[in-house]
């Protein structure tokens, strides 16, 4: 077809013209030194400097057309023309057989002015090819637009339907078939049940059987071999947050979908840190016009749910300020519903603190729900987010907690809560033996095992203190935000009074303020994050779930998975 030979001949150009670019490259410094250092061996091209018969030169032209090759004719004498030809060196067999067939005598490169006016005549008569050959590639490129914008639409329709008969011989590939009879199988989400199977019986005119199989009764998914894959879907509000989910990983089918406890505590966390009406108002307005506001040009996904993620935590960082009594770090305004951190410092580290526990305590708990549903009874009660250790994290909570206010702590808090538990871990193996019917096996020998379980249990209680006392962060940093704030006052209280002073205490106000929504917002939100994954996330999400693709015309043909087979 036309088009075809257009975009061959395209291409055939394209790779000519990269050729006698190169070609150009290699040459072009002669203009200023003539063509004597042409004798200079090259690594790319092949030269040839001679004469041949001027009824020869159009032979020439035409046999090395197809190559990357030009010839330049320089001058005539007599009969003859003096004749310069530069091509590759891949070519060099082709060029010296036309060169012999077209009698060509090489001769002695001129030296001196002569050979400067030659090498001129050699550099321009490269450029006018090149300029030449990017007019026909241009040419080209134009009726090519042409013929897609008279045929747009024939062509839209007969992408379409190569797009669909690719998507059946895709389908027709998973299926197992008789001389009358075909079968397949795949996942579905559960709620799209009735709507599938209609439309089978559709299609097939009511002559199918369907078997609908929960994923719990499926023998390879129980035994691991299998994985049943998994579509996060929330409410508008959560979408955002599946985002941060989904970054860190996906959870397995029979685990808990951890989106509706981030999309909480990301809040909470973000605003904390960052509780100023202002400075949440104006995150919130940019959030609204990247998630919300819709444009002119369509927005990428990820840019639209960072704007939406943006304009919630502006909505939180304004709830706490309104707690704060801060708008755009002036306290003195109003009078907050809570507290000024930087009045209650102690206070507010109590409540990251607090906040911590009861943060960590939820990823506990939904690890034991998960092991639960995995019905692993080792992890249960002995992982290290297992509720043998969960008890003695809230009873050293208890016990810490109890020391502080200057009382005794109860032999029976340390013996039942503490000094049980940690004997239980050391007995880990024994037991799960016995609950599981099996013989004790100490792999590694008996001291080896005492050594690690011993290692172990530090490393459990020195995780646990850890992870709680990151949470101070979310108060360090709520106490930097005010800082920032200080600083800057300070600032402009030191250029109030001098010449020029309003203009320049309005200019440190706006910058500080820009500084502040930018550079502690970032901030704010990668430790928000870093907390979500190190210190929720390491508790019980390991991730490794497979993400429900359905077979479509944007889909790859491995993506034929869902949430029941049927």
């Amino acid at each position: 077809s036309r088009v075809v030979d257009l975009v061959q001949r395209k291409k055939e150009l394209e790779v000519h013209l990269e050729r006698m670019q190169g070609i150009f490259n290699e040459i072009s410094p002669l203009a200023e030194v003539g063509l004597t250092d042409l004798k200079t061996p090259y690594t790319f091209l092949e030269i040839r400097y001679g004469q041949v018969r001027s009824e020869h030169l159009d032979y020439i032209k035409e046999k090395t057309a197809p190559l990357a090759a030009v010839v330049f004719p320089l001058a005539s004498r007599d009969a003859n023309d003096i004749v310069l030809v530069i091509g590759l060196k891949t070519d060099r067999l082709k060029l010296k057989r036309i060169l012999r067939e077209a009698a060509f005598e090489d001769i002695e490169m001129p030296g001196g002015s002569d050979a400067k006016d030659d090498s001129a005549i050699v550099i321009e008569g490269l450029e006018e090819k090149i300029e030449g050959i990017r007019d026909k590639v241009s040419e080209l490129e134009q009726e090519l637009v042409e013929i897609k914008e008279k045929n747009s639409a024939a062509i839209t329709d007969f992408h379409r339907s190569l797009r669909v008969a690719e998507l059946l011989i895709r389908v027709k590939n998973y299926l197992k078939k008789t001389k009358k009879t075909y079968i397949f199988s795949g996942w579905i989400p559960s709620d799209r049940k009735r709507h599938v199977e209609s439309e089978i019986m559709r299609a097939a005119r009511g002559r199918a059987i369907i078997e609908v199989i929960p994923p719990e009764e499926i023998t390879e998914v129980r035994d691991g071999k299998v994985k049943v894959p998994v579509m996060l879907r929330h409410p508008g509000f959560f979408r955002p947050f599946e985002m941060l989910v989904s970054s860190y990983g996906l959870p397995e089918y029979s685990f808990v979908d951890p989106t509706f406890f981030v999309a909480i505590s990301f809040l909470l966390m973000f605003g904390m840190m960052f509780g100023d009406i202002g400075h949440g108002a104006i995150l919130a307005l940019i959030g609204w016009l990247l998630g919300f506001k819709k444009p002119k040009k369509p927005r990428a996904e990820g840019t639209i749910l960072v704007g939406k993620l943006a304009f919630w935590c502006g909505l939180s960082s304004m709830v706490f300020g309104i707690l704060y009594g801060s708008v755009f770090g002036l306290e003195e305004l109003f009078q907050g519903l809570w507290m000024k951190p930087m009045h209650n410092v102690m206070y507010f580290f109590k409540v990251a603190l607090y906040f911590g526990i009861v943060f960590i305590s939820i990823g506990i708990l939904l690890n034991v729900v998960n092991a639960i549903r995995a019905r692993d009874f080792k992890s249960t009660f002995f992982d290290q987010a297992g509720l043998i250790s969960a008890i003695i994290y809230w009873c050293g909570i208890g016990a810490v907690s109890i020391f502080l206010r200057n009382k005794p702590i109860p032999i029976i808090l340390m013996v039942l809560g503490i000094g049980f538990p940690i004997l239980l871990l050391f007995l880990r193996e024994p037991l799960s033996a016995l609950f599981g019917r099996r013989r004790v096996r100490f792999e590694k020998g008996l001291m080896t095992y005492l050594m690690e379980t011993v290692i172990e249990i530090m490393e459990i209680l020195t995780g646990y203190l850890g992870n709680t006392v990151s949470f101070i962060r979310v108060a360090a940093f709520a106490l930097a935000h005010t800082g920032l704030f200080i600083a800057v006052f300070s600032v402009v209280d030191m250029v109030k009074g001098k010449s020029g002073g309003i203009f320049y205490s309005a200019l440190i106000l706006i910058l500080g303020n820009a500084v502040i929504i930018a550079l502690e917002g970032l901030v704010v939100t990668i430790q928000a994050i870093r907390l979500e994954y190190y210190e929720f996330f390491g508790k019980f999400f390991m991730g490794g779930g497979t993400a429900y693709k359905p077979i479509g015309l944007g889909s790859r043909p491995e993506s034929t998975k869902g949430k029941e087979t049927g």
